[in-house]
């Protein structure tokens, strides 16, 4: 739209009769070099406040000396010296006041339709066309990737997932099978066992044998680099001139591999995401794929795909020559890829400049260590486990030869090297504690942290007992190290003797640990509730008058607080846990008794809770707050509450 041009024109002439206090628009059609447009003139407090241009595609406003993109609605409220209404709330604004019909009338034929709905169509057809342009720049951003090299299947085959399927049924007289590895089917009278390694009889291929699932699938996310030449123009001076650029990307695919019965094994790659990146740098523009696997389709927002770069396998063939175009030629991400192990590769390239050390741990063959520094640790915050700026293997992890050596030996992530430093640190203080290789394995393969056995080791003085302990233990490592911490801290709260064997080595952890717990527990009650014993002694001859019985059970009213705890421990209620009974009985406000079988005296069967006032039972309840033998319980209980009747009408005629 020639705005600046339709801007020059003469505007319509302020209508005659028009409220000063209200924004009034006149319309007019206006022309410039062959082009139209509806011009909308607002009036408000008898000047010419803004003039607005519109046509099917664009629309334009003048108003304060500045052009504005904002709708009609909104300007009307500029003019009134308003706060325009952000797009989102848009709802229903009062209609613009047109000076005739005919004005109102000029605009609606121009545009084919209301402003209103002209702008939101014109709104939406230029996110269209935006959009259409971002996808064209993406696109032009992308052609000049180069294709998927051929072998990438081969490879993904034979490392990534090695290995193919014999999948055979048993009949009553033949065998039915087929290979993955030559789509080949068959019968034969030989049985193969479920997850037997044997060889094809049709192409001699090595398989695994199968009979519960007739397919099987399997996901993996492969990373491919790859380095290109993309066009672009470069200015000199007025000159501009073509020029290639070296660019390289990081590309990663999801790999699915099917076996299925007869089928050869299929392998298909998707791409989720890619990297581009200039040649010298290792951080770039990041694309995802929001289309499907058949019709990728690459957009810079992630949007909901939830797409981002994972530890994945690196494809090896094509790194000599791309891995220089990072600066990463001599960082061992090659070595890697060809030992055929998944890693952080994206974690690896944008932080390899600021983590040179993790050259010399690949070289050395420390690749656990080397995952477990990509993975578990937070760019940059490895500095206390390896030192910065080490000149060799040995200064950066801050270990001798020989204790590299053993990290070596079974490839130690980061939980062994916290582990060595820790010998080496107590041997240099003069308090040697020589850890076996041995003792070193099961600390790596279980996860046992140096720090989560801080307490174990102030107490054992020694790794390798501390090691033998916990694997005669059939407990999970994690939940072992903390009830064994938590136990050995009891102990020594409580006063035992932390370095005794009997102590710190107890044959049935769970149950020393247990019965700690209730001691302390018990402590604790003992202090909390000493203070109603007192005021219980001097109500209990009140309480005298509910002791009953008769031939087969007797009802005894407690006494003190301890006989409360073991009734509670003894039937595994709350009446000896809680310190409302013991209050209720300070106070006189209610009794707890003991019901029990003569019989069986010492044996605790149900708890009753009487009220002092009137002399009714609150509840009763025996093991585990249930009630076994009720209506017996019932008629017992009945009994008793006559027998109190009686003897309070005999104590009234007695007084009397």
């Amino acid at each position: 739209m020639k705005r600046s041009k339709f801007l020059k024109l003469a505007p319509r002439e302020m209508p005659t009769d028009i409220p000063e206090d209200e924004v009034v628009a006149a319309s007019q059609i206006v022309e410039a070099d062959g082009e139209q447009a509806v011009e909308i003139d607002l009036f408000y407090g008898g000047e010419l406040r803004a003039r607005y241009f519109t046509d099917k595609l664009a629309h334009h406003t003048w108003i304060d000396g500045k052009w504005s993109s904002c709708r009609l609605e909104n300007i009307k409220r500029l003019c009134e010296g308003a706060d325009p209404v952000r797009e989102y709330y848009y709802v229903c604004f009062e209609d613009i006041r047109w000076a005739s019909e005919a004005d109102e009338r000029r605009v609606t034929e121009f545009l084919g339709e209301s402003v209103w709905w002209s702008e939101v169509h014109q709104m939406r057809d230029s996110y269209r066309r935006a959009y259409v342009r971002k996808a064209e720049r993406i696109r032009l951003e992308l052609k000049d990737i180069p294709k998927v090299p051929d072998r990438m299947e081969q490879w993904a085959d034979e490392v990534v997932f090695p290995g193919n399927i014999l999948f055979f049924q048993v009949g009553e007289r033949w065998t039915a099978y087929s290979c993955t590895a030559c789509g080949g089917r068959g019968k034969r009278k030989k049985l193969w066992k479920h997850g037997e390694k044997t060889t094809c009889p049709k192409c001699g291929a090595e398989v695994t044998a199968n009979r519960t699932r007739m397919r099987r699938e399997r996901k993996e996310k492969v990373i491919l680099l790859q380095k290109y030449s993309k066009k672009v123009t470069k200015k000199i001076g007025k000159t501009e001139l073509a020029v290639e650029k070296l660019m390289w990307t990081e590309r990663q695919f999801t790999a699915t591999c099917v076996w299925e019965q007869g089928e050869k094994k299929d392998i298909r790659f998707c791409e989720d995401l890619r990297a581009v990146m200039p040649e010298g740098e290792t951080w770039g523009k990041v694309y995802y794929n929001v289309g499907s696997e058949e019709e990728p389709e690459f957009w810079d927002k992630k949007g909901s795909c939830g797409k981002c770069f994972r530890k994945a396998f690196l494809y090896p063939d094509n790194l000599a020559e791309v891995l220089s175009c990072g600066g990463l030629e001599r960082s061992g991400l090659d070595i890697l890829a060809r030992a055929g192990r998944k890693t952080s590769v994206n974690d690896f390239i944008i932080t390899f400049r600021e983590r040179p050390h993790l050259e010399y741990l690949i070289k050395a063959g420390l690749w656990k260590l080397t995952d477990d520094l990509l993975e578990n640790t937070p760019w940059g915050m490895e500095s206390n486990a390896i030192k910065e700026g080490g000149r060799s293997l040995r200064d950066a992890l801050q270990l001798d030869g020989n204790r590299v050596n053993r990290m070596k030996q079974i490839d130690g992530g980061l939980n062994t090297m916290y582990w060595l430093q820790y010998e080496k640190e107590m041997e240099d203080a003069g308090h040697p504690m020589r850890i076996t290789q041995e003792s070193l394995e099961y600390l790596d393969q279980k996860g046992i942290s140096m720090r989560s056995c801080e307490t174990i080791l102030r107490a054992m003085g020694s790794v390798n007992r501390m090691v033998n302990y916990m694997r005669r233990q059939k407990v999970k490592p994690d939940k072992l190290v903390t009830e064994w911490s938590d136990y050995l801290r009891m102990a020594e709260a409580e006063g035992m003797d932390a370095s005794d064997d009997i102590v710190r080595f107890p044959k049935d952890l769970k149950l020393r640990h247990d019965q700690l717990v209730e001691r302390i527990n018990e402590r604790k009650n003992e202090e909390r509730f000493r203070k109603y014993d007192p005021q219980i002694r001097e109500r209990l001859p009140e309480a005298a008058r509910y002791y009953w019985q008769d031939d087969k059970y007797i009802i005894i009213p407690a006494g003190k607080r301890k006989e409360l705890v073991q009734e509670g421990r003894a039937l595994h209620h709350c009446v000896g846990a809680s310190d409302q009974y013991m209050r209720k009985m300070a106070e006189g406000e209610s009794w707890i008794l003991f019901l029990r079988k003569k019989e069986d005296m010492e044996t605790p069967w149900y708890t009753v809770e009487i009220n002092m006032k009137d002399d009714h039972i609150i509840q009763y309840y025996s093991a585990f707050d249930r009630q076994p033998d009720r209506e017996k319980v019932n008629g017992i209980l009945e009994r008793f509450r006559r027998g109190i009747k009686s003897r309070r009408e005999q104590a009234k005629v007695a007084i009397a």
